[in-house]
């Protein structure tokens, strides 16, 4: 783990001392740097850094994120959920983009992803992550991207990069109702209808029911399998942006996650579809120092007593899963710095790898969520055991940006779950990201 972390840590370093370096004068004479600044432009359902290619004035771009998380549980934690997600301590994640302009209006882009859970214990888990996709940027009002792509859903999904959100971990409504990241096999097109108006419109493979785990939902299901499948999904979106500093979106998933698997019942054997109908919406605004976020998503999915017995005669242990899920939050956060800060005649010179002047921000946060992963359950499975997230959880925290591009943060949360057989612990959080 030693060796993983410091290689990470000198990939940063070399990245954002190249990302970071001031253009030249005199171009003719000095050459220009081997990792492009970031212009910090998004390319729709992209984040920062995944974006680059797209306003790059190079052919090809070289991009990135990492961030380290460590979490304290004050308490006993609950690790009975079978999912490292609900319990780690240690997160290591790092992803580095590659784009390339094939042409004008043709564009590659991927990304390696490799991520490290631990639970503090013996408990770890790697995972790797990869996006392949092309975007065919045909006019303003209809461009297609095929490939495996980020979902065009909910907020974090498209703004998963460290320096885009407070806290240290992604909020529970966007982990544990609308799993992100949430990327699939698929295509799609979207545009601008208005100036003020956008949308996009995603096909793509469906979930699988199989793996789901009743302590996180449908979150398990994003599995990438290749080949024809069996079963597909439509994600629409449609956003506004007419007033400035001002976002609001709309997005759902509606699709079957049965992946063709059968079961046998009372009425002989059957094929379970497992339908999804998930909708989630976001307002962002921003003024000034001020950003304030609130984000809203309920799902239902059906079948959830043949998905039991899936389980069962899978591995031997059914999951209760929710028919209903829903979850909401309202996030305020104020950058400070700027009423203690007086600025200098030589600020932009005071800067180096590790931090600007001129782009530091401190800025408090505080955010209140509300979800339940169980707010309706089929009355075959009400009087089975379940691991149920049903939470009130109260953020407070704060970020160091020491510039435009890296990021320290600290949070606690207040967390309480109302199904007093499940015991929840506080959580004090810390962390520290970056892009370039």
């Amino acid at each position: 783990m030693k060796v993983f972390f410091r290689l990470i840590f000198l990939l940063f370093l070399l990245s954002t001392a190249h990302a970071q370096t001031p253009e030249p004068a005199d171009t003719l004479t000095k050459p220009s740097p081997a990792v492009e600044r970031l212009k910090y432009q998004q390319q729709p359902g992209l984040a920062l850094a995944a974006s680059k290619i797209f306003f790059s004035d190079k052919r090809y771009s070289i991009s990135g994120f990492g961030e380290f998380n460590f979490v304290n549980y004050q308490g006993t934690k609950n690790t009975n959920s079978g999912d490292i997600e609900l319990y780690y301590t240690n997160l290591y994640r790092y992803a580095t983009f590659f784009g390339y302009r094939i042409t004008d209006k043709i564009i590659w882009n991927s990304e390696f992803q490799i991520e490290y859970l631990h639970d503090g214990t013996r408990e770890g888990r790697h995972e790797i992550v990869v996006e392949a996709f092309v975007d065919f940027l045909v006019s303003d009002y209809f461009k297609a991207r095929v490939g495996f792509y980020p979902l065009p859903i909910g907020y974090v999904n498209n703004n998963d990069e460290p320096v885009m959100f407070y806290s240290v971990n992604r909020s529970e409504v966007e982990r544990l109702i609308t799993p992100t990241t949430w990327i699939e096999l698929g295509a799609m097109f979207y545009g601008n209808i208005t100036p003020t108006f956008s949308y996009a419109l995603g096909v793509s493979q469906g979930l699988d029911a199989a793996q789901y785990v009743s302590g996180t939902w449908i979150r398990q299901g994003r599995d990438i399998r290749f080949g024809v499948p069996r079963s597909l999904s439509l994600v629409p979106q449609l956003n506004y942006t007419g007033v400035p500093g001002l976002t609001v979106s709309a997005s759902g998933y509606v699709g079957n996650s049965g992946q063709g698997a059968r079961v046998e019942d009372d009425a002989g054997e059957r094929q379970i579809k497992a339908p999804i109908r998930l909708g989630t919406g976001y307002v962002k605004y921003d003024w000034m120092n001020l950003r304030f976020v609130s984000v809203g998503t309920y799902g239902t999915l059906g079948d959830t007593y043949p998905i039991y017995q899936l389980g069962l005669q899978q591995a031997g242990q059914g999951q209760v899963l929710g028919q209903e899920t829903f979850g909401y939050l309202f996030e305020l956060g104020v950058d400070i710095l700027p009423y203690f800060r007086k600025s200098t005649p030589h600020e932009s010179h005071q800067k180096n790898w590790l931090f600007d002047r001129s782009e530091m921000k401190v800025p408090l946060f505080v955010r209140y969520e509300r979800l339940n992963t169980h707010r309706k359950v089929d009355e075959r499975l009400t009087t089975l055991p379940r691991v149920q997230n049903d939470l009130d959880i109260l953020t407070v925290g704060a970020n160091f940006n020491t510039r435009e591009n890296i990021v320290f943060k600290a949070n606690y949360q207040f967390r309480t779950n109302r199904n007093r057989a499940l015991r929840e612990p506080h959580i004090l959080e810390f962390g520290m990201g970056f892009i370039f």
